[in-house]
């Protein structure tokens, strides 16, 4: 293996930390919120998720990050993706650390674009401007898909499984909302470590070795975190009771699906800020923190230029420096 691969690897790992800390636990603290679900259930059905996902569902997504927008083969695309990579890590950590959390996802997106320039490497813009595109649809699209779920669960069939199978139907959510995550977000790990072990990336090919190896890092995130993205669930866009949890779950799965089948990243933690908005507003207007909202809105708008100005420079300076 290759001194850039080597190294690449090394990132991979550590972004596959990060991820868990942000992401997984994100999802499994808004999963347990309710109770039903304990934590070490809702970890281990985030791990199983992630490891098996995209040996299920295929690596559509997985292949739009390492081929599609930028190619990354070669050991140029390599040191390029550790440059985009780097930058998505310290995006977030920068506006994190300002109080205004934002995607892992969006923040990749953005680096992978910026380092093609800066290493100029062939860049799709067809492709790049259908992602930016749905990528920041989807979490709007959300918001009527977290309404009309609210909105079914007061009908009389909603009603019924409210009284019925009101657990089961926790369950379902989370699982899906997991299946998502690992149809789309989770991808973003199981590209870099395709290019830095030189894998095929036309499609991109996974497998059990790395899919183990990424879930576990993964679940070694959600611990690192879990407990302190359990507080801050209840200081989100609203107060999560158990029909909006339902209706989170149900609407942001469904609209990331959908995404994952069109091969394009998008950020589940985003989707289901939106579907909870949507979930609030079928309640009441005035159950939804507003002030929230923007601020996320804020973090997404900052993000993507950020990441693609500083992945540029990073990368224009690895390919001077070789």
């Amino acid at each position: 293996m290759t001194a850039e691969g080597a190294l690449l690897l090394a990132s991979a790992s550590g972004f596959a930390l990060v991820s868990g800390a942000n992401d997984g636990a994100t999802l499994v603290a808004m999963g347990t919120r309710t109770r039903t679900i304990r934590p070490a259930v809702g970890i281990a059905i985030m791990m199983v998720m992630v490891a098996v996902g995209p040996l299920l569902v295929g690596t559509a997504v997985a292949t739009t990050l390492a081929h599609r927008l930028v190619s990354f083969a070669g050991a140029e695309g390599r040191v390029a993706l550790l440059a985009a990579v780097m930058t998505a890590l310290v995006v977030v950590f920068a506006l994190t650390r300002r109080g205004t959390p934002t995607s892992l996802t969006l923040a990749l997106t953005g680096g992978i674009v910026g380092a093609g320039i800066g290493a100029r490497l062939p860049v799709e813009w067809p492709v790049v401007g259908k992602v930016v595109l749905v990528g920041f649809a989807a979490p709007l699209l959300s918001v009527p898909a977290g309404w009309l779920v609210y909105r079914a669960l007061r009908g009389p069939v909603g009603r019924l499984v409210a009284r019925r199978l009101i657990r089961v139907t926790q369950y379902v959510g989370f699982v899906l909302q997991c299946l998502a995550y690992s149809a789309n977000d989770a991808q973003k790990m199981v590209a870099i470590v395709a290019i830095g072990t030189s894998a095929q990336l036309n499609p991109v090919a996974a497998t059990v070795d790395g899919q183990l190896a990424i879930a576990l890092l993964f679940g070694v995130g959600i611990l690192l975190t879990v407990r302190v993205m359990a507080g801050r669930v209840g200081e989100g866009v609203m107060y999560i009771r158990t029909p909006h949890f339902i209706a989170t779950s149900l609407g942001s799965a469904i609209v990331v699906l959908a995404t994952s089948v069109l091969g394009v990243p998008v950020s589940s933690t985003q989707a289901a800020t939106g579907a909870a908005v949507g979930s609030g507003v079928a309640t009441s207007p005035f159950s939804v923190r507003w002030n929230e909202v923007s601020r996320i809105g804020l973090a997404w708008v900052i993000t993507l230029p950020l990441s693609i100005v500083l992945a540029a420079a990073l990368a224009a300076g690895g390919r001077l420096l070789r």
